[in-house]
């Protein structure tokens, strides 16, 4: 069984169940993803430690405002946020690997903006105003209000949908935020909220 996993399943249908599952929570985040970027995902899967990839797309200072963002649209609370779930490596990671050269334009055009917006409103940087500020601005360019018009709206709706990719397919996500089960038991057609307490996660854990 040297070309089969434990359950006997194909390594090319692991890639199919693994690619439709991260499609489908793709979506459910707001994500319509290239089908390139999609493949991509699925087969080169996740390093464990993506902080030490050598492959970047994002500069620096680009990393870190995605890592403040990211706790901001995801923050810590009785489980841990985006920062301990390593969001910001995995954007990173996945727009360096992945994503199609008019994704990783998007990502980018919206840390811009963010940034551009902190300055001509605050005239400090993103990561100078307090959390107050910084949700404020977040909210309006979500919503298109005051100096932010549809495309940051749209720019900033992928970045938000990449955080809650990011966080859900981490082990942190799946495994803390949402309930999983690496070997799932027998079905139940109706099963009580209030005895499970989470969603299940969807994702194949690598």
């Amino acid at each position: 069984m040297s070309n089969l996993d434990p359950f006997g399943t194909a390594p090319s249908d692991i890639t199919l169940s693994r690619r439709q599952a991260i499609k489908t929570l793709a979506l459910a985040c707001g994500l319509g993803l290239a089908s390139s970027s999609l493949q991509a995902l699925a087969a080169l899967g996740l390093p464990r430690d993506m902080s030490r990839s050598s492959k970047t797309l994002l500069s620096d200072a680009e990393l870190t405002l995605v890592r403040t963002i990211g706790e901001l649209i995801i923050p810590t609370t009785d489980t841990p946020g985006a920062i301990a779930a390593g969001v910001h490596d995995f954007i990173n990671h996945f727009a360096s690997s992945c994503a199609t050269p008019a994704e990783q334009k998007q990502l980018q055009r919206s840390l811009a903006r963010a940034a551009s917006a902190a300055q001509s409103r605050h005239q400090q940087p993103f990561l100078a105003l307090s959390q107050a500020q910084q949700l404020a601005l977040l909210t309006h360019m979500e919503l298109a209000q005051q100096e932010f018009n549809a495309q940051d709206r749209s720019d900033f709706k992928y970045l938000k949908g990449l955080v809650l990719l990011g966080y859900y397919t981490s082990e942190v996500g799946a495994t803390q935020e949402l309930r999983y089960d690496a070997v799932p038991g027998g079905f139940k057609g109706e099963v009580k909220f209030s005895k499970v307490g989470k969603a299940w996660s969807l994702i194949p854990l690598p």
